[in-house]
């Protein structure tokens, strides 16, 4: 190997030297543009150099094969109020040419690099003017020729229309169909999101409401099938329309909760499935769902608040129960939703386009809730059928007991990650008890005296539970961490630092002992043999962020995590490889094919 390493060098170091006292040819043309006619101070937009290589000829890669190559740089010439950000390369081609032995990492034919423009909010000129160069080593396949550059100019005019910080996604989207570029991380999902919204509205309405409806395929969305029949079922629907009418309003619930998580969740900077990595979170999802099922018991009746109802002159039933009936099965289908909705989560939070993002989470909620349109509309004509009281009553019973066990497989997960399972189970069983006996229960003949001291009670076992399922939480396990077959490395500043100076690729893991996608990628992804083989190749990082520090709050900052767990992978050059990001977890087989791609990026 070091034989084959000193031919190629000397090889390199004679043809350009060479190179030097012949002709150079001009092996290349290059096309400079900007994504924007005119710049808005405030707004980032990209610059993109389409470099046209003749036939028979290549380039070196911006990271190539070996050191004494000349790397393919695009540079820009500094100037006040304008800050360049990274340069975005293209995937290199590995070719073997007749002076090596070993495939080397090359540019051919056509390739774009691009880079996006910062202009400061406060840029006076009426004009921008950028320059730059493209400096590289061309070559064919028997010589190397000396390092060469080509210099562009581009004259942008100021626009005049805008003030700065307006956003142009509203108009770009309309008119010409394209969005504000960015220069934040992209993870693939948000990528995908981002191409959907790239073809227009008309497209990314449409694409958005099957995607609404494909989220009904998913088993945390089943529960709320026996919630809706059983609900429709013990209303008073008179006619088709009537239960038409209730299950419409029930829809309209489902889908304005459902944009309204997504755009607040987004605005946080936080992706949706974020809330469920919270135990406070499932803690209180568990509680509505055990409250569901008390109902179907008959211990109280699902409907709006009376204040709210004496207020709008409503029943218990009817539209407005409807209504208030669907925001709240809205908040507990809303988090189990991931893919495409997490990607126009962070798409939305990264480029502002709180107007596209609100109309898509509720036209994607129109398509969850679609079928419970159906569901609610003939549910609620099922007391009409003969002797339907008791076969009834007792299929909502059956119903309760199907939402026990959800609550369960919600809660189960956290009785594993907690320091004190048993005080969290009494604390969430006090807080159930508290609820039930002092606030639901509603049942006739209890005397106002009785209803008070009852209401008092329920206040006090909540307040034990609130304190017991803190302590949990909160307390720090005694316990041994997990034995693991990858050597990770504890994730801190320092330790990220060192491995990027080290020149190996890196994994960052930011996971949370309370994140259960977190818990599954330790017990299935990064125990699997091919994972662990690669792995050993690589430097792997693991971020705590468990607990809210300085320095966790720091990296979650400058990698711009919004979710649990955020896989970043990084390479050689300490570039990352943002379409190998990933929020949640993925199987073995899918790591182990990303690290592969990492591994073999050059």
């Amino acid at each position: 190997m070091e034989n084959r390493f000193a031919v190629i060098l000397l090889f390199a170091l004679l043809s350009t030297g060479f190179a030097q006292f012949g002709n150079d040819p001009q092996i290349l043309q290059i096309e400079p543009s900007a994504s924007v006619d005119q710049v808005v101070p405030g707004i980032d937009f990209q610059i993109s150099v389409v470099v046209h290589i003749q036939k028979g000829y290549h380039i070196n890669s911006h990271t190539p094969a070996a050191d004494f190559f000349i790397p393919t740089r695009l540079e820009f010439k500094p100037q006040s109020e304008v800050e360049i950000l990274p340069v975005r390369y293209p995937e290199h081609k590995l070719v073997k040419f007749s002076f090596s032995e070993e495939k080397l990492a090359v540019y051919e034919e056509t390739i774009t690099i691009a880079a996006g423009i910062r202009v400061a909010s406060r840029f006076v000129p009426d004009s921008l003017r950028i320059e730059g160069k493209l400096e590289y080593q061309g070559c064919d396949d028997k010589t190397c020729f000396a390092p060469s550059s080509v210099a562009f100019t581009l004259m942008l005019p100021i626009a005049d229309d805008q003030t700065p910080g307006e956003d142009p996604g509203l108009s770009g989207l309309h008119n010409s169909g394209e969005l504000p570029d960015t220069d934040s991380v992209l993870t693939a999902n948000e990528r995908r999101a981002q191409d959907i919204l790239s073809r227009g509205l008309p497209y990314a309405v449409m694409a958005f409401f099957l995607i609404g409806l494909g989220l009904n395929l998913t088993p945390c969305v089943y529960p709320i099938i026996p919630l809706t029949v059983s609900y429709f079922a013990g209303q008073k629907s008179t006619n088709r329309f009537s239960s038409f009418l209730n299950a419409l309003f029930y829809l309209f619930g489902i889908a304005l909760s459902f944009s309204l998580l997504g755009l607040l969740s987004a605005l946080a900077g936080k992706q949706w499935g974020f809330l469920f990595t919270s135990p406070w979170f499932v803690v209180a999802i568990a509680l509505i769902i055990l409250s569901m099922a008390a109902s179907l018991f008959g211990v109280f009746e699902v409907s709006a608040p009376s204040w709210l109802l004496s207020r709008v002159g409503g029943t218990k039933g009817g539209t407005l129960g409807a209504l208030f009936m669907g925001l709240t099965v809205g908040v507990v289908i809303a988090p189990c939703a991931a893919g495409m909705i997490i990607g126009l989560v962070g798409l939305v939070a990264k480029m502002g386009l709180v107007a596209q993002g609100t109309l898509l989470f509720f036209v994607m909620g129109i398509g969850l809730g679609l079928p419970y349109l159906i569901l609610g509309t003939f549910s609620g004509l099922l007391s009409k059928l003969p002797q339907s009281g008791m076969w009834m009553i007792w299929v909502r019973k059956l119903f309760a007991f199907v939402l026990i066990g959800v609550a369960i497989y919600f809660l189960l997960p956290q009785l594993e990650r907690v320091a004190d399972s048993f005080a969290f189970a009494t604390g969430f069983l006090a807080l159930f008890s508290g609820l039930l006996l002092g606030f639901l229960d509603r049942q006739p003949g209890y005397t106002r005296g009785f209803k008070i001291g009852k209401a008092v009670f329920g206040l006090l076992l909540m307040v034990y539970g609130l304190f017991a399922v803190g302590q949990a939480i909160e307390k720090k396990a005694q316990v041994a961490p997990t034995q693991s077959a990858i050597a990770w490395n504890v994730g801190s500043i320092g330790s990220i630092e060192s491995a990027l100076v080290a020149g190996k690729p890196t994994f960052i893991d930011f996971y949370a002992d309370w994140c259960a996608p977190c818990k599954e990628l330790d017990q299935k992804t990064f125990a699997d043999s091919a994972v662990v083989r690669l792995a050993r190749q690589i430097t792997m990082i693991k971020v705590d962020c468990t607990r809210s520090t300085e320095e966790s709050e720091r990296l979650m900052k400058q990698f711009q995590v919004s979710g649990m767990p955020t896989l970043v992978f990084i390479d050689r050059e300490g570039n990352e490889l943002t379409e190998l990001r990933e929020i949640g977890f993925i199987p073995p087989a899918a790591m182990a094919e990303k690290f592969t791609r990492l591994l073999t990026e050059q």
